[in-house]
């Protein structure tokens, strides 16, 4: 594809390799998957274009998305850049401040809505000045009647045009969209990427991945807002593969084996739930079920571990592991993954290692990846043909990346972005001569792999000097099955304290029916507190005594992006999660400092 050095032209050029290739797997009501092939893709987008052009939409223009992840969301992304438009994507679960300060900061000439209720998140202000606003799922709004459309609407005046405009601008230089980051500790920053940065990026990811081919089944299901889900999808058009939509994310686990994904992409938090999943579903069977599949899974996981070290497996594990722990494995496989997976992805937050080796002794690889908002290129990334558990892989080509004297990861490259959105001095602290500070703490081993130690922002000091890294301990303390949460506190105190969001559930449920009252009641009863305390002891074990929590306050609610304690991507945040639970925090460190000798850990909440 020579020559592509925009969005639109990449879909052109792919139309013209494979018309009649399904690009796209939409699932309707009675469950049938039905396909679209590139060809479609390209007419029902250019339609769009079409209407969106006579809404008003020129050039350069802004349009916001903010719905979740649908085909839909893709067809108008694509309409909105056939028509020189910058694609804005907004969180609908974001806050409204932050709706609209980010649709007054871009001067949204128009906004998608998922529904007319969406509105509500708009104020007037903001409102008034759309030239329109397209409803996914319902029919116009009353109080906007005069700028309100649907899908529909927007396709039938554009067949009533005589069908689909040819509209066509040199775009390689220009914006192509807007993100904003995820806000863990404030108002989001906008970033804008131009057309040529994502196709640069795409070949950048597409060289360390040249196993995605046309044959290849890829899922969209993670919020299109972000630029992980759209780069994957880029990447899908660049190579021809098809794509299957999962609009709603809680079914995503039940689609798989249906979808049969060679390459499968998620974040850590989906890691942690789909492993509680298989491990649920195994204690539900009859116990020779279990004693069978925990043998095999444990065969499994002295096999990987010596391929990890790099060292020959013993005889009899190499024996046992193809004569039947394969067989099982493959089968436990099979039902969770379908057949065709070769590796999995993980992006957006850091993953516990103890995890990809779980997942490794399955046969499953999954393989760590490494990016921030402000360089569209993936920083670094683990490849199939080369990985180390524990480390986000080596760099991608198009980033020059280095360390900073007090061990910042710093990283120059096409990919870079130019300064946050209509705030030139917030870049300042960012870009320094063209090295973008990531606000990472890494280092590098001596053939090329890097490994985080730390978020800049997070680390903390206690009152007795000591330097903390909370993801390390949380991640520790994510190893227990019930914890679905853990956020680690202690920034000036003697002590660390930890909150977290407990699943009653799964709590209960392994001690019988005495306690699954408890969990209906949403109470711990105190023998269940003494067993969180013993399980949160113990995977903490490892860690120097001074990062070792000594109080926990429990939650049962879980922690939600509409609370407030998640952002989209299910990172946490922290400062939120501060405020929300302040005055608890604040009991609990006066509880400590009026303890002569701790020799047990403290439990507080329910």
């Amino acid at each position: 594809m020579a020559g592509v050095r925009n969005i639109p032209s990449l879909l052109a050029a792919r139309v013209e390799e494979s018309p009649d290739s399904v690009a796209h797997w939409t699932m309707d009501a009675a469950g049938r998957w039905i396909p679209t092939t590139w060809r479609d893709y390209w007419k029902k987008s250019a339609l769009l274009a079409t209407g969106l052009h006579k809404l008003g939409l020129q050039a350069g223009m802004k349009v916001g998305i903010m719905a979740h992840t649908s085909q839909a969301w893709e067809f108008l992304q694509m309409a909105i850049l056939m028509c020189g438009g910058v694609v804005v994507g907004i969180d609908p679960h974001d806050r409204n401040e932050n709706i609209n300060e980010i649709s007054v900061r871009t001067d949204l000439a128009g906004i998608v809505l998922e529904n007319s209720t969406l509105l509500d998140k708009l104020s007037e202000g903001v409102a008034d000045k759309l030239l329109f606003m397209v409803c996914l799922s319902e029919s116009a709004d009353p109080g906007h009647a005069d700028k309100t459309v649907t899908l529909d609407d927007l396709l039938g005046a554009a067949s009533q045009e005589g069908g689909a405009m040819a509209l066509t601008y040199e775009l390689s230089g220009a914006p192509a969209t807007i993100i904003f980051t995820s806000g863990t500790t404030g108002t989001p920053k906008g970033i804008a990427y131009t057309h040529e940065q994502v196709i640069f990026a795409c070949e950048s990811i597409l060289e360390a991945f040249n196993d995605l081919g046309a044959e290849s089944h890829l899922v969209c299901w993670l919020p299109l807002s972000n630029l992980f889900q759209r780069m994957v999808n880029f990447c899908g058009i660049r190579k021809g593969a098809s794509t299957y939509f999962v609009e709603n994310p809680r079914e995503v686990v039940k689609c798989l084996p249906l979808v049969d994904p060679h390459i499968f992409i998620g974040v850590p938090r989906f890691f942690e739930k789909l492993r509680q999943g298989v491990i649920d579903v195994l204690a539900q069977g009859p116990r020779w079920t279990r004693v069978v599949m925990d043998w095999a899974i444990g065969i499994g996981d002295s096999y990987a571990c010596a391929l990890r070290e790099r060292e020959t497996p013993p005889i009899l594990t190499t024996l046992s592991y193809k004569l039947v722990a394969s067989f099982l494995l493959a089968r436990l496989r099979r039902a969770i993954f379908g057949s065709n997976l070769r590796y999995m992805i993980s992006g957006s937050a850091p993953m516990p290692q103890w995890l990809l080796e779980w997942f490794h002794s399955l046969g499953v690889v999954i393989l760590e990846a490494y990016g921030i908002s402000e360089n569209i290129i993936p920083i670094a990334m683990n490849r199939p043909s080369s990985y180390e558990f524990g480390s986000v892989g080596m760099p991608l080509s198009g980033n020059d990346v280095t360390l900073a004297g007090d061990g910042e990861l710093l990283v120059r490259g096409k990919g870079v972005f130019s300064g946050y959105y209509g705030d030139d001095s917030s870049q300042e602290t960012r870009l320094q001569d063209g090295l973008l500070a990531t606000g990472d703490y890494a280092r590098m081993d001596e053939n090329g792999f890097i490994y985080l130690t730390g978020r800049k922002s997070d680390i903390f000091k206690t009152s007795t000097g000591r330097r903390i890294a909370p993801v390390a301990i949380e991640n520790c303390i994510l190893q227990v099955p019930y914890v679905e949460n853990a956020v680690v506190f202690g920034a000036g105190k003697k002590f660390l304290v930890a909150i977290l969001s407990i699943s009653l559930p799964h709590l209960s449920g392994a001690f019988g029916e005495e306690h699954e009252k408890d969990a209906e009641k949403n109470k711990i009863s105190s023998k269940l507190c003494n067993k969180i305390i013993q399980d949160v002891s113990t995977a903490v074990r490892g860690l120097p005594k001074y990062q070792q929590p000594v109080a926990l306050f429990l939650v049962t609610d879980p922690f939600t992006v509409d609370g407030g304690e998640l952002t989209s991507n299910l990172k946490v945040r922290r400062k939120n999660i501060e405020r929300k639970y302040g005055d608890d925090l604040e009991g609990l460190y006066a509880k400590l400092e009026t303890s002569e000798k701790i020799t047990d850990m403290i439990v507080c909440g329910l």
